[in-house]
């Protein structure tokens, strides 16, 4: 499985629960209206939660704690499909993915990152 992990930092001009609201209730629905044709298997997205166990958990290893908003996964099964998707028109589907993204994330602060899902422990 190729993950696509993109470490979200919300636009300026958003407040966080703005950003989450968006995130939710905008982008989520056109992300899964293009799922099939993008051969996007899944699509998940991960909000920041600010916990006592988080901090500990920074604090035991002497890590920074990223400071992200969130973390969106979306996942092919290799990336010859995944260039593969995007139907009729690729172009389009893409640039109205990042058109929308453009409208609740700061692009330029955000990190982009591809990697191979290697499952050590996998409970259904």
């Amino acid at each position: 499985m190729i993950k696509c992990l993109f470490m979200l930092y919300r636009a300026p001009h958003l407040s966080r629960e703005e950003f989450v609201e968006y995130w939710q209730n905008k982008h989520a629905p056109l992300a899964l209206e293009h799922a099939a044709s993008m051969k996007m298997k899944r699509y998940v997205q991960n909000h920041r939660v600010d916990h006592v166990v988080a901090e500990s958990s920074r604090q035991s290893r002497g890590c920074v704690m990223g400071d992200f908003d969130g973390v969106a996964e979306a996942c092919w099964n290799s990336f010859d499909e995944m260039l593969a998707g995007g139907g009729d028109t690729p172009e389009e589907v893409a640039r109205a993915i990042l058109e929308d993204e453009a409208q609740f994330v700061d692009l330029q602060r955000s990190i982009i990152w591809f990697a191979e899902e290697k499952p050590i422990l996998s409970e259904s």
